[in-house]
């Protein structure tokens, strides 16, 4: 269990406030735990009392596989402390109800976009009583679309404290899949990350969404198309443009009220107008150019110096690295 949840018997036993080798002694089996010790760790592990007491270890399973993160990466706590709770609220939700699952059958070589519309259709989505729900603020889009799929695939959208493990939801297929968000994210990110998993639902595969919105994934195909396919899912083109013909989007104010309009956030209003060719005019809300940045940081005249004695061997990579402060991406570029 301590192995399944990513841990050591370090952080055990400091959760537990034992001397660590008391603790590996106690997991060997060469001294008995205390009730007390044993109800903490069923609730670090988020199991049930009664799985200390079963010999079958063959529920541990793995993570859902990860597309985005660094594969050297250590996935952190916890994330293993919220699949395993996911698991077994679905295990038990199975167990009361007597229910699988229900995902529609689609066609995995069809593109975001038409993976998108058609879900549209199937979700009936009404995007004039969203709209209405945000005003009156009755309720989020979040709230609206997480009770249409659970009511309509039988599929647990579940909120859990991911802290800083960089992750911003994760999802996991089975005869119960289910869907977890960070519950600190805001309701616009885990609206995008609800779609973005879903995705990986209806492609019956497990998916994982980090905090890195910025990093490039013509690499990674199966992030980009499930990317496509929530934007588009949430900003369907007619819409968008409708919108846009009547309000023109030259401000940040305008910016927030299209967004507002259908829930989601000013990223990906950006990234979506981005995408159909609709323009943000004046003001320029892309991504920040870092190289500009650092050399505005350090100063051009500053970095020009430091570049022309590290070219001629007074000082060291390191050092310039060091006194600059700019990442080794940026760097090598400006020498």
């Amino acid at each position: 269990m301590r192995k399944s949840a990513g841990m050591t018997e370090e952080d055990i036993a400091k959760k537990l406030k034992l001397p660590t080798s008391k603790y590996i002694s106690i997991e060997q089996g060469n001294e008995k735990i205390t009730q007390n010790h044993l109800v903490h760790l069923a609730d670090i592990y988020k199991r049930p009392l009664i799985a200390f007491y079963s010999v079958d270890t063959s529920q541990t399973t793995d993570l859902p596989h990860d597309y985005r993160l660094n594969r050297d990466k250590k996935i952190s706590p916890e994330v293993f402390l919220a699949k395993r709770k996911a698991l077994y609220l679905t295990e038990e939700l199975r167990t009361v109800s007597g229910r699988n699952s229900v995902l529609p059958m689609v066609n995995i070589n069809s593109s975001a976009i038409e993976l998108a519309n058609k879900m549209r259709t199937v979700l009936e989505i009404d995007f004039d009583l969203i709209k209405e729900l945000i005003e009156r603020k009755e309720d989020t889009a979040l709230g609206y679309y997480k009770s249409v799929i659970e009511e309509k695939f039988f599929i647990p959208i579940i909120e859990h404290p991911l802290k800083s493990s960089g992750v911003r939801a994760f999802s996991v297929f089975g005869d119960i899949s289910v869907m977890v968000l960070n519950e600190s994210d805001p309701n616009e990110v885990k609206l995008f990350s609800l779609f973005h998993e879903f995705c990986h639902l209806l492609k019956k595969q497990d998916g994982m969404c980090t905090a890195d919105l910025e990093k490039d994934n013509n690499n990674r195909p199966e992030e980009k198309y499930c990317d496509e396919f929530a934007a588009f899912l949430l900003m369907p083109e007619n819409l968008l443009r409708n919108v846009t013909k009547d309000l023109p989007i030259t401000t940040l104010k305008q910016l927030a009220e299209v967004s507002k309009i259908f829930g989601v956030s000013k990223l990906v209003t950006i990234i979506q107008m981005k995408t159909l060719g609709e323009g943000v005019q004046k003001k320029n809300f892309g991504r920040r150019n870092w190289e500009q940045t650092y050399i505005k940081r350090t100063s051009r005249l500053v970095l020009s110096q430091l570049i022309d004695s590290y070219k001629k061997g007074d000082i060291t990579y390191t050092s310039l690295s060091t006194i600059t402060g700019i990442k080794d991406q940026y760097l090598q570029k400006l020498i």
